[in-house]
């Protein structure tokens, strides 16, 4: 193994390999450091910023049926924040099971916004709250912002639901490009049982699942892998990791927060170096000066 990790050792076996032996090499690699298998037939819309999520998310959220399970880092209590609380509420008093998770500090000043859920009869739980008994156990947090609906469409992104994704055009603020995705298929089963696991993860019982081997028809003709970075994991890191060794032609990445881990940008020093077109995007301005 070189001072890159596994880089030159899964370069030099792909390119050994035959296509499909190659094929084959990288999708077992992929499974094997991200947890998760590729799972094929869904629909895949990309979706830029909040004035493309939100209203995604609204229709879905207001067209379910059975039950939506939502988690994110921000829950604003702001106009964002109590209209999704509304379009949920709405739903549960109509029987629909509702499963809410909030990062406990990232919605530390929207303690009082849970009310109209909890009366409607949703579900409603805080991950990781400050305990006494673990002082410096607060700092594990869960970043995630994800929505699964009816088993049938789902939605991953970075975009939490606060006003402030909305930008300002008082002020000339365009909508901050917070880019995510919506999924039809049989992967947004994957979505809901990741967050199952983030939900036991919380302390709270597991809500009912979704029959893993129900049949869910196809979508599209989309493969995807669904890839749970949960909290003191390091999936998506070893994710990138291979991107970077397996890429051939081009590898465009957009990262909100970019903070150059060593390792990370001499893999993708190493693929330009070997001919790949690697371009990175990152803000003009950030809400972390720091970063």
């Amino acid at each position: 193994m070189d001072r890159y990790g596994i880089d030159a050792r899964l370069r030099e076996a792909l390119r050994a390999s035959g296509e499909v032996e190659a094929s084959q090499l990288a999708e077992r690699a992929f499974a094997r450091a991200t947890g998760a298998e590729l799972v094929g037939g869904n629909a895949v819309r990309i979706l830029r910023d909040a004035e493309e999520h939100f209203p995604a998310w609204l229709e879905a959220i207001r067209s379910a049926e059975d039950v939506i399970y939502l988690e994110s880092y921000i829950i604003a209590d702001d106009r964002i924040g109590r209209m999704f609380v509304d379009a949920l509420a709405e739903r549960a008093r109509r029987g629909v099971e509702v499963y809410v998770l909030y990062d406990w500090l990232g919605s530390l000043r929207s303690r009082f916004l849970w009310k109209p859920l909890l009366d409607a009869g949703a579900e409603v739980r805080p991950f990781n709250p400050f305990r006494f008994d673990e002082p410096f156990g607060w700092t594990m947090r869960d970043h995630r912002k994800m929505l699964a609906v009816d088993g049938r469409v789902g939605y991953v992104t970075g975009l939490c639901l606060s006003s402030k994704w909305c930008g300002d055009p008082a002020k000339g603020i365009e909508p901050w490009r917070d880019t995510g995705i919506e999924i039809r298929g049989p992967a947004v089963l994957e979505l809901e049982a990741a967050f199952a696991r983030a939900w036991m993860a919380s302390g709270a019982e597991s809500p009912p699942l979704r029959v893993p081997d129900r049949r869910v028809e196809h979508a599209g003709d989309t493969a995807l892998r669904v890839v749970a970075s949960e909290p003191n994991t390091a999936n998506v890191f070893r994710l990138d990791q291979l991107v970077a060794a397996v890429a051939s032609q081009r590898l465009w990445l957009t990262d909100a927060y970019f903070v150059g881990i060593t390792p990370y940008v001499r893999a993708l020093c190493d693929a330009a170096l070997d001919g790949v077109d690697v371009r990175l995007l990152v803000p003009g301005a950030s809400d972390l000066p720091i970063v």
